[in-house]
């Protein structure tokens, strides 16, 4: 039988005060680099909020998908990244290349040095150049949203290892105080320990009457 939950894709986690999930999609690349601005200057204010709870901070998983946005331009965008980055456009574009170096002096139609080539070439290349202009600014964009979810994980995990660390010296002094009560010499101390309860009782209860 298939294992559902590792095939679920999960839930975003809820915004405390009822809100929609904060990682949601956003409407454009735009307003993707506004939530990380409006993250970065919060994140102070976030950190305390972690710290005075850290159980229950929620990690989350930050992928690119989740900080692309959805209107035309940016779906526009993601196409001519697709296209761009594919192995196949570059093994066709190299093949073509060569084809056209050797063809064009064969059969005469650009001879050496190739000038129709180095025209068809030098054409695309500022559009290319915006468009992985365009491709670093959105993987720059994820890593920013990547960096703020590790950082408030790291912080919920600092603040949880530092409370276990006190809770840890705490039972090392509490162990140094059994350790050194039990080895200065039990009996002596248990019939000392006595006999000053019977003072204390007898003082509390005063002189016996006949």
């Amino acid at each position: 039988m298939p294992d559902t939950a590792a095939t679920a894709a999960p839930a975003a986690p809820a915004d405390p005060a009822g809100h929609a999930p904060w990682l949601h999609k956003p409407p454009t690349d735009a307003a993707a680099a506004r939530e990380i601005d409006r993250a970065l200057t919060n994140i102070h204010h976030r950190a305390e909020q972690i710290r005075l709870a850290p159980q229950e901070h929620k990690p989350r998983l930050v992928v690119s998908d989740q900080v692309r946005g959805s209107s035309v331009l940016d779906k526009i965008a993601d196409a001519v990244n697709g296209f761009c980055g594919s192995m196949w456009v570059f093994i066709a574009i190299t093949f073509g290349i060569v084809a056209w170096l050797f063809l064009g002096n064969i059969v005469g139609f650009d001879k050496t040095p190739w000038p129709l080539l180095l025209t068809i070439l030098n054409l695309p290349q500022l559009s290319i150049m915006i468009s992985l202009q365009v491709s670093a600014n959105r993987a720059q964009t994820a890593s920013d949203k990547r960096a703020i979810a590790d950082h408030e994980t790291l912080i919920a995990l600092h603040a949880m290892g530092t409370q276990q660390l006190d809770i840890l010296h705490g039972q090392d002094e509490s162990l140094a105080i059994l350790k050194d009560f039990a080895s200065k010499g039990m009996p002596d101390r248990q019939r000392e320990i006595q006999d000053t309860v019977n003072k204390i009782l007898a003082a509390v209860s005063g002189p016996a009457t006949t």
